[in-house]
């Protein structure tokens, strides 16, 4: 029943916003004539133009649990047009053998389809479990879209995160020190850099993989957020670190001629939620109907935008605007459309799997296999997260009042 007050409350505020409305509020008018002015592309016909341009396109995708973007993104890759690969932040890299090679196979039922994703997902990721089922649709779906494609055509799937493997993994110690290398608490730099790794990770597979087959020079990289900022301003900290990559920069270096970056329409997961432009974007978009559009952000009233998302760290660095960090920008769907939908439909009816959870998971908190089983916590997880639940964002009407605030004249 609240979920069903909620969105109509969010529908009563968009709608009355909208209909009161027959000029734009003077702050959002530059974007409102942006977008009213031009006949856009839609996201994928966007995308896939810019494969025209250029071999090499990071998407800089927003929650990890949110699934309408990635309704776009196989939209993309199912077009025959696209004829690369995909790279991504999520899975560890050693994950891509086991993916590859149920993406590569012909003619599986559907129940032994899922039981090749369930077996992928128990060795995905670095953490207890990956819940997050846009990449379970993913993987899903381009082996779908590989039954109708020839072997030298067929989309491989290669994740760049660091190497990890559970069955190395014996006591928590060595679990959390491995963490701190990545993430350390105490504010010193990392021993492993996620950024560089994943985009050496990446350049080692493209090179690899456009000699296998020079059909496959085009690659189509997901990165979350910071990972996928194409360039990073120059730090002015006390301390400035001469090389502060971010993997799409550093992909970005290595070929400077070939990639391109590209925003992903996005809202912040932070405790302070503060949308682009204080929510100006938003209320554009929202003015003019919020339809799906891409363009490229330089000289636009979108790209001039001071940027304000994070920050890189915590560190100072200069100001700069959007179009210094992305060379484009995809609207697919407006927040409140937005889906968070975890969960792995069956990971847990795995008894012997269920065991293993509960040994990670004991690791992770440094407790013992016994308080993990006994932990309601942890067990609730088992239980939310073997099946798919589907959740609008969190804070949904401090961001429609943040956006309806500009809509007013």
């Amino acid at each position: 029943m609240k979920k069903i007050v909620t969105t109509i409350s969010i529908l009563i505020g968009f709608c009355s916003a909208v209909l009161s409305q027959t000029s734009p509020n003077d702050s959002i008018k530059p974007f409102v004539d942006f977008l009213s002015g031009k006949t856009f592309l839609s996201p994928k016909e966007y995308v896939l133009k810019s494969f025209e341009e250029k071999d090499i396109i990071v998407l800089s995708e927003r929650d990890h649990r949110e699934f309408k973007q990635y309704e776009m993104i196989v939209d993309i890759i199912k077009d025959k047009r696209f004829t690369g690969n995909v790279y991504t932040e999520v899975g560890v890299f050693n994950s891509g053998k086991q993916i590859n090679d149920f993406l590569l196979k012909e003619n599986l039922k559907e129940i032994e389809i899922k039981e090749h994703l369930l077996a992928i997902f128990k060795n995905l990721d670095m953490f207890s479990l990956w819940p997050n089922y846009n990449y379970f649709y993913l993987l899903e779906n381009i082996y779908k879209i590989n039954q109708e494609r020839q072997l030298n055509e067929k989309i491989q799937v290669f994740p760049l995160d660091v190497m990890f493997s559970w069955n190395s993994i014996k006591c928590n110690e060595q679990y959390n020190m491995f963490l701190d290398m990545m993430e350390p608490q105490n504010n010193f730099p990392p021993v492993i850099d996620r950024n560089t790794i994943m985009a050496q990770h990446f350049i080692r597979k493209y090179f690899q993989e456009k000699y296998r087959n020079p059909n496959k020079k085009k690659a189509l990289v997901i990165m979350n957020t910071y990972h996928g900022y194409t360039r990073i301003p120059k730090c002015i900290s006390l301390a400035p670190e001469p090389k502060t990559y971010s993997t799409a920069e550093y992909i970005y270096k290595t070929f400077p001629n070939s990639t391109k970056g590209i925003m992903i329409n996005y809202y912040p997961t932070s405790e302070n939620p503060i949308l682009i432009a204080d929510g100006k974007w938003d209320a554009a978009f929202r003015f003019t109907g919020n339809k799906n559009v891409g363009f490229d952000l330089k000289d636009t009233p979108f790209g001039k935008t001071k940027f304000n998302m994070y920050n890189f760290g915590g560190s100072d660095y200069e100001t700069v605007n959007f179009e210094y960090i992305f060379d484009g920008f995809v609207f697919y769907e407006p927040i409140e459309n937005f889906e968070l939908i975890v969960g792995i439909p069956g990971i847990f009816d795995d008894k012997v799997f269920v065991t293993e959870f509960y040994r990670r998971t004991s690791m992770e908190e440094k407790i013992t296999i016994e308080e993990a089983m006994s932990s309601k916590e942890i067990n609730e997880y088992i239980e939310d997260w073997n099946v798919k639940k589907v959740d609008k964002i969190e804070d949904i009407e401090k961001f429609n009042d943040l956006i309806n605030k500009w809509m007013t004249k």
